[in-house]
């Protein structure tokens, strides 16, 4: 039986039915999930002083993080709403908080025209140096960060680069390794923004790597330095070395309609749908989808392979559970945990588009009754964007 109780606490859900598909032990995020909660934490944004405070690492009260992600990740907040919310605050830390949001749409279209291909380097070819990663061991920094990250289910911006710098050009290993154990515990963990962070890092979408150092550590966290035990011997006070050995380029597909997806609500079929399908990046109350069709029954889907291939953490499971359950409060929803492509065979639905790999994949065969447009900050583009500045420069604003 595919359809999961709901009426189960989470804890008791994620036993019942997830055995097997997560990576650790139960474990609750520090945020919960659902529309009420990113509602409430729109509402108490205070970017005051962001641009001063948005690097700070520890101590954790001098942090200028807003904390939205996991809910603008899932489609709880969209980058519209953050975008205008901080429009009373100064323009200094205005700027420099919503060209943040840009990076999260520049992501979202580079990786909605690259795909899977974001598991290889992009650009540019990176040769890092081969070093032995027990050479690093008893670094506290990075221990730390991946102690709050097990514990929490979220890094700071700085301490995402400062993992991806060592894991990809200090330590001679598989990149996308790090990169997915990241991507396992991150409640706000997406292929878009997390893979194509670390792409950034590595230099393989600019051409200049992002060397991690003391340096940072002293100056972001200087109580991680003041308390390890390496810190009269630091293994890393200097930048790793590593080069740009070759330019590359990159095969895509700029012209195929399911790139970016429809730009207006396409109806696939005179039947009308029967249901309205929700995924994990649309579990807001104003997903187009569920918006338009307020009286329909919603169903959403657990991909059983693919989670078991995956190894989530139950912080993320638990995070979407809390999201379903506000829903299945206001509407009549069904949570199966089974093969998407097998669920919607020969069903008439409804949709919001998704521009992710999988999204497509199980459409391309399970074609919807009514398919909307994702929400977007930006309008869908008509090139590859090699650079984030490159990209920003053509690009038109719904705002």
């Amino acid at each position: 039986m595919s359809l999961i109780n709901l009426k189960l606490e989470n804890e008791q859900i994620i036993n019942e039915y997830f055995t097997n598909l997560c990576c650790d032990q139960y474990t609750i995020p520090f945020l919960k999930g659902g529309q009420s909660n990113a509602d409430t934490a729109l509402n108490q944004l205070n970017i005051d002083k962001y641009a001063s405070k948005r690097n700070n690492v520890y101590p954790k009260s001098k942090r200028g993080s807003s904390y939205l992600s996991p809910y603008i990740r899932h489609g709880l907040l969209s980058l519209v709403d953050v975008w205008n919310k901080v429009d009373k605050f100064e323009y200094k830390d205005r700027s420099k908080f919503q060209d943040e949001l840009l990076w999260q749409e520049f992501s979202r279209h580079l990786y909605a025209i690259v795909g899977k291909k974001s598991s290889n380097y992009l650009n540019y070819k990176v040769e890092t140096p081969n070093s032995d990663s027990a050479l690093y061991e008893g670094m506290n920094c990075i221990s730390t960060i991946e102690e709050e990250l097990e514990n929490t289910g979220y890094m700071v911006n700085q301490t995402r680069m400062w993992y991806a710098s060592h894991n990809s050009l200090r330590i001679s290993s598989d990149w996308n390794k790090s990169e997915d154990y990241m991507f396992k515990h991150l409640i706000d963990g997406s292929r878009f923004a997390n893979r194509l962070g670390w792409q950034w890092v590595m230099g393989s979408q600019t051409g200049k790597p992002y060397g991690f150092s003391k340096f940072q550590v002293e100056k972001r966290a200087t109580e991680l330095c003041n308390n390890c035990e390496l810190n009269n011997n630091c293994p890393i006070q200097e930048w790793p070395q590593t080069s740009i050995t070759e330019k590359l380029n990159i095969d895509v597909d700029l012209y195929n309609e399911r790139v970016f997806g429809p730009i207006f609500t396409k109806e696939n079929d005179k039947t009308k749908p029967s249901f309205v399908w929700i995924t994990g990046e649309s579990l807001g109350d104003n997903d187009p989808a569920m918006s338009f069709y307020d009286q329909l029954p919603v169903v959403f889907i657990f991909d059983k392979h693919l989670l078991k291939k995956l190894q989530l953490s139950t912080k993320r499971i638990n995070f979407l559970l809390d999201c379903l359950k506000e829903i299945n409060s206001k509407r009549e929803l069904e949570v199966h945990l089974t093969d998407p492509k097998e669920y919607l065979e020969n069903k008439y639905f409804a949709s919001t588009f998704a521009a992710v790999p999988k999204y497509r994949e199980i459409t391309e065969k399970n074609t919807p009754s009514v398919e909307f447009p994702a929400q977007r900050l930006a309008e869908p583009i008509n090139f590859y964007p090699s650079s984030y500045s490159s990209w920003k420069k053509k690009i038109k604003l719904n705002i």
